[in-house]
């Protein structure tokens, strides 16, 4: 499996780093569990880091990515072992890395001859491109913010129905 990001080109997401997300939604958003989230947060995989302890886009991404590893069959324990690598050395902005698994280990790419290495070894990669996880987290969010929108924008509306009755009727 490879999962990469756009590298030196940055992010083709159009969500700003700046909003922030529950557990819940951030759940929604990556498709993960929301007592997967707590486990994760607790066990350092991956935290929030907004300032109010929320989850910002990064995080989403860094979530989908760790999904992403685990749906392609490698054990959790590798999955932790190949994020706290990657943090160690630095690379933990997942959306500007390369990752290739066979399963089994994880490699971080930072060209496609590297890629073209592993595979020369008869490992079995399954492609799965970071930007893309990127992208659908930010359709998500794009959704989801007009859903809200649309839900308190009808809130309002029945509020100011109900509120317009009662002096209609009271007058």
């Amino acid at each position: 499996m490879i999962v990469r990001g756009n590298g030196a080109n940055g992010s083709v997401a159009t969500t700003p780093n700046s909003l922030s997300f529950s557990v819940a939604q951030a759940a929604r958003l990556t498709g993960c569990t929301s007592s997967q989230l707590r486990h994760w947060a607790r066990s350092g995989l991956v935290q929030p880091t907004a300032d109010d302890g929320r989850y910002n886009f990064r995080d989403l991404v860094a979530l989908r990515v760790v999904r992403s590893l685990l749906d392609a069959g490698l054990p959790s324990v590798r999955v932790r072992v190949a994020i706290e690598t990657l943090r160690r050395i630095g690379e933990d902005d997942l959306a500007r890395l390369r990752l290739v698994t066979d399963g089994t280990r994880v490699w971080s790419c930072t060209d496609d001859g590297q890629i073209l290495d592993a595979l020369a070894h008869g490992q079995l990669a399954l492609f799965v491109a970071i930007d893309r996880v990127a992208a659908d987290v930010d359709a998500e969010v794009q959704r989801f913010d007009a859903e809200r929108a649309a839900f308190v924008d009808d809130l309002v509306s029945s509020v100011e129905l109900r509120v317009g009755r009662r002096t209609t009727e009271s007058g």
